[in-house]
Order: structure tokens, then C-alpha cells, then sequence
């Protein structure tokens, strides 16, 4: 594996790993406490999901900004060698 992949991989893993601490301190870590119990509203996800729409907003943006560099990606890079 050369040496930009292996950043490139560095950096998904270190996204996903930021990902994960913040989706565990939002929703909080499961087995202990009132998450434990069973909830009493079925509609009290959705409620507070439709409440706090930052977490769609972040959904969002790194889905575009992924899309963009999938696209980015699949794009041939312009040689300034002057080799064509």
C-alpha cells in the first residue's frame, strides 16, 4: 500500500472514529440508565429527531462533501509534465 492510500485510510478510519463519539455522546451509550428502560412514547425518536435538526444538517453536509469527493475521485488529474 503506498503512502497516500494509507493516509487516505488513516483519514476515513479517524472520520468513522469521530463519528462514533459523537453519535455515542448525543444519544448517549446504551445498557445503562434511562436507556435501559423501555421507552413509553414510540413517537419519542421521532419527535426529538424532527426537534433537533442539526444532526440532519451534519447528515447532510457530509453526505454531499462525500459525494464530492467520490466525484472528484473518478475524475482524470490534468498533467502539468506536458506528457498527454
Amino acid at each position: 500500500m503506498n503512502r497516500d492510500r494509507f493516509a487516505w485510510v488513516g483519514v476515513v478510519v479517524a472520520l468513522a472514529l469521530v463519528g462514533l463519539v459523537i453519535g455515542r455522546l448525543s444519544v448517549g451509550a446504551p445498557g445503562g440508565g434511562e436507556a435501559a428502560q423501555a421507552p413509553a412514547d414510540d413517537g419519542a425518536f421521532r419527535r426529538w429527531f424532527w426537534e433537533s435538526r442539526s444532526l440532519d444538517l451534519v447528515a447532510q453536509v457530509g453526505l454531499i462533501f462525500a459525494g464530492a469527493l467520490g466525484i472528484a475521485a473518478l475524475l482524470p488529474r490534468d498533467r502539468e509534465d506536458g506528457a498527454e
